[in-house]
């Protein structure tokens, strides 16, 4: 019969997702290792198999086998940082004290339910019935659709969260539409940690230090479109382009970078996140889609660009604009 002792120091492992995983299995009595696996799926140890596999975590660990036992010796138990539910993992510099991690889609809303969620992938945006590319069970939301009991999914919000129903704001008149800024991140979401105050909206000064002042920030954005959709790149501070891939920081042109979903899926592991230029929300009417992007600071400035320009404006709050949160890299 075969024993099998694993360190309890392992089990605490186990719990860091992003920790280095490998795969091992028995062959000839003897403990092998093969090919790396994305995940510990599960341990497995059968009598009288000829072949058995076991999944574990591996940083600074000795096997070692006597005879019928296998003996797994860990040494250092510290795992990665981990990544946070619905954090990217890229690291962004916004001021020279301060990193943040992006969330991996821009925010979304059901008002019908209350439910606030980030988008699937980076290139998703509402938009509108003609130009909109999210679906929630065949139909496809619409930003234009936009009330306090509507069942889709809505991306363009009202600065303000003084409203009726949490900065969403139908409003065309500047004078009707007022009350203090409540951050977005305030809110639980539901695939982002669920828990309210986990995420926040970045300042004007932190998008133009990342953007501009952090080390090398001008080779670290450019203009792209990533699966048929327009938008902006930015590279976290430490970048290594994905083999087979190029990226040329270029301000100027949707086209200086183009990416399938799947190339986006690399650059996206390797840190680089993505704005789609989801346009903005005059009342109910869907402007600027797939020309400008507009995305809102924790002040009355948004992050605005379009296909050769990119600075900070200050505009009227009652206008949806999207909505990308950050959390603070501890």
């Amino acid at each position: 019969m075969k024993k099998f002792f694993l360190s309890l120091a392992v089990f605490v492992m186990a719990l860091c997702a992003n920790a280095q995983t490998n795969q091992y299995f028995w062959y000839n009595g003897n403990l092998m290792m093969g090919n790396p696996i994305a995940q510990i799926d599960s341990v497995t140890f059968g009598d009288g198999e000829s072949v058995d596999t076991l999944h574990i975590l591996l940083p600074r660990t000795i096997i070692k086998v006597v005879h019928d036992t296998t003996y797994i010796i860990v040494h250092d138990t510290v795992c990665p940082n981990l990544i946070p539910e619905g954090a990217l993992a890229g690291e962004f510099s916004v001021s020279a004290t301060k990193k943040v991690r992006f969330s991996k889609g821009n925010l979304q809303y059901q008002a019908s339910t209350g439910t606030w969620r980030f988008a699937e992938n980076q290139w998703d945006y509402v938009g509108n019935a003609s130009l909109g590319n999210v679906y929630e069970n065949d139909v496809k939301s619409n930003n234009a659709l936009i009330s306090s009991t509507y069942s889709g999914w809505i991306d363009l919000f009202g600065h303000s969260t003084a409203n009726t129903y949490y900065g969403v704001s139908t409003s065309m008149n500047n004078s009707n539409y007022s009350g203090d800024f409540v951050d977005w991140g305030t809110n639980p979401i539901s695939n982002g940690g669920n828990q309210a105050n986990l995420w926040r909206t970045f300042s004007k000064s932190e998008w133009e230090y990342m953007c501009s002042s952090r080390i090398n920030a001008s080779q670290k954005i450019a203009k792209a479109t990533v699966g048929g959709v327009c938008g902006l790149v930015v590279l976290p501070d430490e970048w290594t382009c994905p083999a087979t891939l190029t990226f040329n920081a270029n301000m100027s042109n949707w086209n200086a970078n183009v990416y399938s979903s799947s190339d986006w899926q690399k650059m996206q592991t390797a840190g680089a996140i993505f704005f789609p230029a989801t346009g903005y929300r005059n009342g109910t009417t869907i402007e600027e889609c797939q020309t400008d992007g507009h995305i809102w600071t924790n002040g009355t400035y948004h992050a605005w660009f379009n296909q050769t320009s990119m600075y900070p404006q200050s505009r009227d709050l009652y206008s949806g604009r999207s909505v990308r949160l950050v959390q603070d890299v501890e």
